[in-house]
């Protein structure tokens, strides 16, 4: 009898341990991937660096990608994948080499860098019934850098804090890798980064499910050279999109002007790199090592960024809206206040006022007050925010203000991880879990989880800008967008 108890005893503990594993090993599409808890309550599974396309090396390297094909074994999804190769730029004295908005550490990078991050609660989360809503990000960088291994970026506490949805951050080509615009490519493939990103999507549509998330409910959403991804990405795939709603952050579509039909760019690139220029180059360009080629990127100056090619990015935005040629899903898009502070050295011994607010209005705010304009032109329900919080603990000069990405860590919840050492206040932390509230009652239902949030619809002729910690307030403020709107016409800023 005692050895049928103790058999019984053992059988018990070996089934929960299988349960523990089986929970936090995940088949999919590239193969059975085997994650980890990322807290000591076991409340949420992280499954990192999982490859969803086939290393873009060799003579794939400037190629669309090719989808990872699942292997036999176990991949062990403990551990970031590495950034793509990008260029690095940015002074010493400003915020971007203070703050973890774009990975510094450029000995890890790899083109063998298309990977996918998934945080997804665990059984033990609170409330970890039912398919999830998906909150997918892409990241910013201007198209020339970023990654996804940085603190400010990590899903962890977005899942913990919130109910019933899973975070997927990934990796996509920028700078040239991601931008050829080469004559030797066709026309459709010169933005393979911005392929990369639908193929992530695409990814995440067919493997979701197995992680506890509904393949229906993807929150496509990002910030800045992301955001304007996700509102091309519409335009891009207007009857397929695989996405149910967007969430667009100090960014829109029609800031890619570049078309370059002559491949300037790519020319002047090749040439220096002893390839020669015009057609014939790209094999000679795909065998030169990634790091000489970043190296020549950085010493003089090239622009490689998309280029209108009428596949992933177009000319006539407004045109292709009104013909109803975008994705009719809600959308959710907003800016800073203080976007242009961040582009100045932290040292500045006098703040040029009027350069802030024509580069706030210039690069972001006029482009977006468009965009969402033609969402609404078209019955697509919208919703419009400006976000004016100013903490201490991401503002490490008080002039600051809401500078471009300083919403970046409010909304993940990743306040907390801020280098400066400075505690954030109760009232951050507040506000932090008020716009995350708000970002996931937009991911669960972009239909209505904002109207119950008591957010209004966007209508550029009512109290419908909503201004998210104005004074470091907590309660949203509405008022007419026709005051911070009165420079831009169309999306153009005019003095």
């Amino acid at each position: 009898m005692n050895l049928k108890i103790l058999a019984s005893c053992l059988l018990g503990t070996a089934t929960l341990a299988v349960a523990s594993i089986s929970e936090l090993q995940v088949e999919t599409t590239s193969g059975i991937v085997h994650g980890f808890y990322n807290n000591s309550a076991e409340t949420v599974r992280t499954f990192l660096g999982i490859p969803y396309a086939e290393p873009p090396v060799g003579e794939r390297r400037f190629a669309p990608a090719l989808r990872k094909t699942g292997k036999q074994g176990v991949f062990d999804a403990s551990s970031f994948g590495p950034p793509c190769p990008g260029q690095f730029s940015f002074s010493n004295e400003s915020i971007w080499t203070v703050l973890p908005y774009n990975p510094w550490n450029t000995a890890d990078m790899s083109e063998d860098c298309l990977s996918i991050n998934i945080w997804a609660p665990a059984a033990k989360h609170k409330k970890a019934k039912g398919k999830k809503a998906v909150m997918m990000y892409i990241y910013g960088g201007g198209f020339v850098q970023g990654g996804t291994a940085l603190t400010f970026y990590d899903g962890n506490n977005l899942v913990q804090d919130n109910e019933d949805i899973i975070v997927v951050t990934f990796n996509y080509r920028v700078t040239v890798f991601g931008y050829p615009n080469s004559p030797d490519l066709p026309w459709s493939q010169q933005n393979v980064g911005l392929l990369d990103q639908r193929l992530a999507v695409q990814w995440v549509h067919d493997n979701i499910e197995n992680f506890g998330g509904d393949p229906s409910r993807i929150m496509l959403f990002g910030q800045s050279a992301g955001a304007a991804s996700v509102d091309m990405y519409t335009y891009a795939y207007p009857d397929n999109p695989l996405v149910h709603a967007v969430a667009i952050e100090s960014g829109a579509a029609d800031i890619i002007t570049s078309a370059d039909f002559t491949h300037q760019n790519w020319d002047k690139l090749s040439t220096a790199l002893g390839c020669g220029s015009g057609k014939g180059t790209l094999r000679c360009m795909q065998g030169k090592p990634f790091r000489q080629i970043l190296a020549e990127l950085s010493s003089r100056s090239y622009n490689f960024a998309p280029v209108q090619d009428n596949v992933t990015v177009f000319a006539d935005y407004p045109a292709r809206a009104k013909q109803g040629r975008c994705a009719r899903v809600p959308a959710l898009i907003g800016n800073n206040a203080r976007e242009g502070a961040a582009f100045f050295n932290l040292s500045s011994a006098s703040i040029n006022e009027t350069a802030i607010f024509a580069t706030t209005q210039t690069t972001f705010n006029c482009p977006v007050q468009h965009s969402a304009l033609l969402k609404v032109e078209q019955g697509i329900s919208t919703w419009r925010y400006l976000y004016h919080g100013n903490w201490s603990s991401l503002s490490p000069v008080p002039w600051l203000g809401a500078y471009h990405s300083s919403e970046v860590p409010i909304v993940f919840g990743t306040y907390n991880m801020s280098p400066l050492g400075i505690p954030s206040t109760p009232r951050e932390v507040q506000a932090s879990q008020y716009i995350q509230g708000a970002w996931v009652a937009f991911a669960k239902d972009p239909h209505n989880g904002l109207r119950k949030y008591g957010w209004p619809d966007y209508k550029p002729n009512g109290n419908t800008l909503i201004n998210l910690a104005l004074n470091n307030s907590l309660a949203p403020v509405f008022t007419s967008p026709k005051g911070w709107d009165s420079h831009c016409n169309g999306s153009v800023f005019v003095p």
